[in-house]
């Protein structure tokens, strides 16, 4: 049986992972992502808006280390119809939401999108799609494939 804390953990499969997902908030899920880049070193703030002339742009995790940034757009859907072409959108819009961070950065900003669940698609226009159980993972060796993925 899984414990944990004492507590039933309440995920044994993926179904169980996804109906978490519906059940859940968006800012647990935030904040989830958050924290695995806290346990990876990286420097992290959540919900941020910046802004630039008359408008603005919210991001959902900003993960910073000495020489990069990611900004983590995070999406919880579950069971979508059309989610290819959702996430391919959402990867266009991260790419313009990089470009408003990068005005006076000195650092590499690099979009990310983080999934509840593994997806079709992993890479769109060099934005990677990362589901939250390989996020880990993904932050330890994302370096190795890095030709491949978008540095603005």
């Amino acid at each position: 049986m899984n414990r944990t804390m004492g507590k039933q953990f309440p995920v044994k499969n993926m179904q169980d992972l996804e109906s978490l997902g519906h059940r859940m908030k968006w800012q647990f899920f935030e904040r989830l992502v958050a924290f695995v880049f806290e346990q990876n070193e990286w420097k992290v703030s959540v919900n941020v808006v910046k802004h630039l002339g008359h408008g603005k742009r919210q991001y959902d995790v900003i993960a910073a280390s000495p020489r990069h940034i990611f900004a983590a757009d995070c999406k919880r859907w579950t069971g979508r119809r059309y989610k290819a072409s959702l996430l391919r959108a959402a990867a266009g819009k991260q790419i313009e939401r990089c470009m408003w961070l990068k005005p006076g950065a000195k650092k590499k900003i690099i979009p990310l999108i983080v999934t509840l669940m593994p997806e079709d698609i992993i890479i769109h226009d060099g934005v990677p799609i990362v589901p939250i159980l390989m996020l880990n993972t993904f932050i330890r060796t994302w370096e190795e494939n890095d030709d491949e993925i978008r540095q603005i």
